[in-house]
């Protein structure tokens, strides 16, 4: 067992929304210090699974398989999964399919309804973790609520940075102990050992990537 910094929600350019590529994810999360991430891109496993081509020869760093799947009713992380999962599922559907997989279901950004979080669904629903950190909304009421449902049900804990841009990598991350693998990592989650730490996502740089965007629309 050996303690771990890990940021498990990051998206890629095959998000559709987000800019970096898997291969500048990696070097980005090395030079700060990160252990392992999660690519967790929108209803695709593509950036993760080229990440964890890229990585594969190390013993140092370790990309955990990961999408963030759209149910109809919020988003879903499915962390340590091996093949993709339709989106449009009920929440329920989408948990079993993970877990069938040997993954783990995560309840990202849970209280945001324009992010399309479970808002309150995600009260009575059988979840492996829950962001309760998440470095867009570090200052925010949904992180709060997040929080304190976690710590009324006895659910993992989970920071994130939720980036969509390589500024933002590690904003927010979770530290916890675990055996360097995979399965290590998602064992330590479900232990609920695992701390959350960081600091939210400076606005000057989520508004200069906002402007990028729109110029790169025009």
């Amino acid at each position: 067992m050996i303690k771990m910094i890990m940021d498990p929600h990051i998206h890629s350019k095959y998000s559709g929304d987000a800019t970096a590529s898997p291969e500048d994810i990696i070097r980005k999360s090395k030079e700060i210090g990160l252990d392992a991430i999660a690519i967790a891109d929108h209803n695709t496993l593509k950036g993760s699974i080229v990440a964890m081509r890229e990585v594969k020869d190390s013993d140092d760093f370790i990309v955990i398989p990961a999408m963030e799947v759209t149910t109809n009713k919020g988003h879903i992380v499915a962390l340590g999964i091996t093949h993709e999962i339709e989106k449009g599922l009920s929440p329920e559907e989408t948990i079993d399919k993970i877990r069938s997989q040997g993954g783990i279901a995560i309840a990202p950004h849970p209280f945001v309804r324009y992010r399309e979080g479970l808002c309150g669904y995600v009260k009575n629903l059988d979840i492996d973790a829950i962001e309760t950190l998440n470095s867009r909304y570090i200052f925010g009421y949904s992180n709060w609520r997040a929080k304190r449902l976690a710590e009324k049900r006895g659910i993992p804990k989970i920071g994130s940075s939720d980036a969509h841009f390589l500024g933002a990598i590690g904003s927010c991350v979770t530290e916890l102990e675990a055996e360097f693998s995979v399965e290590g990592i998602i064992k330590g989650i479900l232990s609920g050992k695992t701390n959350v730490l960081g600091s939210r996502t400076p606005l000057p740089l989520i508004m200069k990537e906002v402007i990028k965007k729109k110029i790169r629309r025009a």
